[in-house]
């Protein structure tokens, strides 16, 4: 109790002591909307020497002496009947306010914490921006010519099966035929069969030309094309003669595309394309059809 009293004491000692001096007291700054800060305090009642205006400061420490105000430019210069201020800041920083007297013999060189100088900061206060979901607009979408829809248009079956009602008119169906060349529906580009040179159809005497014949009988001809890719691999990193590697590439290939590795199987062709160009290309399309 002794410890509430004792401040108590002091604070109206000094607010007596200062009562008659040219010393603005309860210095308050509260933020406000926006940018704005409101400082207010209380005019002593009969100043000696008399007020002739009111220098308000704006520092972002606390002021506790004059001195520290040295050389700083006040944000307001007030008439001495003012009892308030509206600050406008453009930042988010704390601030302290202060308030000088300045008399006809000078400015009143006291500072007083809670009195003409606040002890606490002052900071803008942000409002949290609610993002609104985007309204979704209810027209139509038009499209200019030449453009292409967003999403496409669903299939429409224009060969009805046999005893069932028509979904599109006759003129409708002969106008969509006629664009589409006859056909209702997209072919699926066609799997190529299986090609073999005619140097690989006979069995040869030996060499390289043998190892390739070989694999392609135990692997290639019974369509293992997993083991037929691994044996091929390793053949090409073989020292064979350049004919015999050319025809692996596009064996190679071959099993690739069969494998369903379609990239791979387009890098294989486009390696032989100098040396099978017809060939390499019917194969290096089928496998881009795929990819």
């Amino acid at each position: 109790m002794k410890k509430l009293i004792c401040p108590l004491i002091l604070i109206l000692c000094a607010a007596h002591l200062f009562a008659d001096r040219p010393l603005v007291r309860d210095i308050q700054a509260r933020a406000g909307n926006g940018k704005k800060v409101r400082i207010t305090w209380q005019l002593p009642e009969n100043p000696e020497p008399a007020l002739y205006n009111l220098l308000l400061y704006r520092t972002t420490e606390q002021i506790s002496s004059y001195g520290q105000l040295r050389g700083l430019e006040p944000v307001a210069t007030l008439t001495p009947d003012r009892a308030g201020y509206t600050d406008q800041l453009e930042d988010l920083r704390d601030y302290y306010y202060t308030v000088i007297s300045e008399t006809s013999a000078g400015p009143y060189d006291l500072v007083l914490l809670s009195f003409n100088s606040t002890i606490t900061s002052v900071h803008l206060i942000t409002k949290k921006v609610v993002e609104q979901p985007e309204e979704k607009a209810e027209y139509e979408t038009m499209y200019p010519d030449g453009t292409l829809r967003k999403t496409p248009l669903p299939y429409l079956d224009i060969i009805e099966g046999v005893g069932s009602e028509p979904l599109i008119s006759d003129k409708t169906a002969s106008k969509v035929t006629s664009l589409t060349g006859g056909n209702s529906k997209a072919t699926p580009a066609t799997i190529l069969t299986p090609y073999i040179f005619e140097e690989d159809l006979v069995s040869p005497d030996g060499g390289d030309a043998y190892l390739l014949f070989e694999i392609l009988k135990t692997s290639f001809v019974t369509k293992k094309y997993k083991e037929t890719i691994d044996k091929l691999n390793h053949l090409i990193g073989t020292n064979i003669s350049i004919e015999t590697r050319n025809r692996a590439c596009f064996y190679l290939g071959e099993a690739q595309y069969f494998n369903h590795n379609y990239e791979d199987s387009v890098k294989s062709f486009v390696k032989v394309q100098s040396a099978f160009p017809n060939l390499s290309q019917k194969w290096l399309e089928a496998a881009l059809d795929r990819i």
